[in-house]
Formats: C-alpha cells, structure tokens, sequence
C-alpha cells in the first residue's frame, strides 16, 4: 500500500518538478526552446541550454546513420529481387520451350501410334457390333487393341503394358509387331499359342535373357470368334474375359502370368472355348477402368462394380452400353485426375 501512495505521489511530482526547470531554462538568454536542424548537427552545443541530453547529436547521428543503412539495405534487396525475377523468367521461358518441344514430339508419337490402331473403316467393317472405350491417361496410351479378321475368324487382342504414357506405349509397338507376326505371318490362331509364341518375340526383342536387360512386359488377351459355328475362344494373360449369356455373367479367368516379362508364371495361359447365341455380349478390359479413384471417399471403383455395371446393362443395344460405361466412370472419377490408360472392349452376337 506505501509503494502505491508513493508511486502516486512520484506520477504528480515528476512533472512538476520538469515543468519548473524548463520555467527557469526559459529564462535565461542562451535557451531555445526547440533546436533547429542546423543548431543540432552544425552548432556549438555547450552554447545552448536544453532540455534534451547532453548527447542528443549523437543520437540523431545514430538515427541518420540508421535510416541511410535502411536505405541501403532496402536497395539491395529491392535490386537482388529484380535480379531473381529476371533468372527465374528466363529458366521458366526456358522450361516453357522444352516443354513444348517435349509436348509436341509425344504428340506427334500419338499420331504414330493411333496410325497402327484399327481406323474408323476398319472399326465398321469389323467390329459392326462393337464399342471400345479407349481414354489415355497422357497423350500416348500404354494400353494398346488389335483387330484382324479372316474370312472365318475375328481376332481381338487387348495388351496392357507396363506403365503408361512413353515407356508404356514403345512396348506397344512391340506387342503390335509381335501379335501381326504371329497371326498374320506364322498364321497361329489359337489363342493361347498366340501368346505363348508373342511371349517368345517380346523377349528376344528386350534381350530378357541378358543380365540386366529390360525385363517389363504386358498383360494381353485374345478372344476369337467363329463366324462359322458362333465357337468363342478365349486365352489371356493376367487379364480375364465377361461373358453375359442369356443374362448371366461369368468371368474367365486368365493365367497368372505376363508376355514378355522375366517373372515365373504361376498359372500359363490355357484356351477355353464357349458356344455363343446371338444376344451373348463379351468384353475385354485392362484395369485402368476398376482402379480409378473417385466417388465420396476418393477410393479405386474396383473390378466387381465394373462387371456389376457391365451385367446390368447388357441388354442394352452396344451402343448404349459404352454410353453407360463412360457415364459411370465420368460421375465416379468427378475433378480427380485420372489414374491410368483405360480400355474396355465389347462386343455383342
């Protein structure tokens, strides 16, 4: 309680007693109630009484000195950032130009490479009642379709090479080359001897057999189908064949294997053969359709609401069914980016 009386006491007293010395200064002659810029820099300070310190100047030199570092600093920062603006705009023009030479060489490859898939006459001429949804993740595709017909036989072959973008779609050169050389050259039209035989050309092709060589590869499927007796034959290598006869579906499964890859097969690819009606539907597809991530909790679609789509709408006409497809996969994936090269094939009796 005394501190605070004479705290009190002091907050009334201390400007009391500095009001009565600035009353006397003001008396005498030699005072000036305010120093000017040139008393205070240029001027004799012992001539002056003031009620500022002693050493005022120093301060007001040490506030000069201050701000003109300021300023200093304040140009250099401004000039280094100009600088950094300057090499950042001319990296990023740079990298803009690489870009874009890197951009339209790949686009260019898609030409390329869209020129060795099935055109439009050739799409109507065979595959009359057919869809394919094809949807590369980049502007080239890892995943890659064939389609040749002879006058008994329809050959429809599904390849899903390792990665997508460029790496993925120089294999599919390669599985185009072996599959034509296969079928059409060597005339091989079982379809698991068509994979086993690309199997072979796919290795050779990668010197697998060297150490350290390339050893990626791709998962295939070959479905053909008799015009003359309606017979399905069907082989594939880690991807399988849906079958929707008389409104039911099934699933044909695949070896546990890959063409082309140095990894041991746990199951070779097999041919099974079905007896179609007209009405049956079959479809191929790699797994870029089923691992899309998307829906309220940004999860992969998966294989069984791909084939619970696909059995669903079945009866629909061909044409209707991709409709629904992409509709399904558009409303699933919403703004996520998509996940990899998707293909789904189809084909009605």
């Amino acid at each position: 309680m005394n501190t605070l009386k004479y705290s009190i006491a002091l907050f009334f007293l201390y400007p009391a007693v500095f009001f009565a010395q600035l009353d006397s200064l003001s008396k005498d002659p030699k005072y000036k109630e305010h120093l000017s810029f040139k008393d205070t820099f240029l001027g004799d300070e012992d001539m002056y009484q003031v009620c500022y310190p002693k050493g005022h100047r120093t301060f007001f030199y040490f506030i000069f000195f201050l701000m003109l570092l300021t300023l200093v600093l304040a140009a250099l920062i401004i000039y280094n950032k100009n600088k950094n603006q300057k090499k950042l705009k001319e990296k990023n023009s740079i990298i803009s130009e690489k870009n874009k030479e890197l951009t339209d060489s790949i686009t260019y490859a898609k030409r390329i490479q869209q020129a060795l898939l099935p055109d439009a006459n050739t799409l109507n001429n065979l595959f009359f009642n057919g869809f394919i949804l094809y949807k590369p993740k980049n502007i080239v595709s890892g995943d890659f379709y064939w389609l040749h017909k002879t006058e008994q036989k329809l050959f429809i072959a599904l390849f899903d090479c390792t990665g997508h973008g460029v790496p993925g779609a120089f294999l599919t050169m390669l599985a185009y080359n072996a599959v034509s050389k296969t079928v059409i050259e060597k005339g091989i039209t079982e379809p698991s001897r068509i994979l086993n035989t690309m199997n072979l050309e796919v290795k050779n092709a990668l010197k697998q057999a060297q150490e350290g060589a390339v050893q990626d590869g791709m998962e295939a499927a070959i479905l053909c189908i008799n015009y003359q007796n309606n017979e399905i034959t069907f082989s594939g290598a880690n991807l399988c064949l849906q079958a929707v006869q008389q409104g039911v579906s099934k699933i044909i499964s695949s070896g546990k294997c890959s063409v082309g890859s140095s990894e041991q097969a746990i199951k070779l690819p097999e041919t099974i053969s079905l007896q179609a009606q007209s009405g049956d539907c079959f479809y191929l597809y790699s797994d870029g359709y089923a691992d899309q991530f998307g829906g309220p909790k940004g999860k992969k679609l998966k294989q069984k609401q791909l084939e619970k789509t696909i059995t669903d709408n079945a009866s629909l006409p061909i044409a209707q069914q991709q409709q629904v497809l992409e509709k399904t996969l558009s409303n699933w994936q919403g703004i996520l980016e998509q996940t990899d090269d998707i293909t789904v094939l189809g084909i009605k009796m």
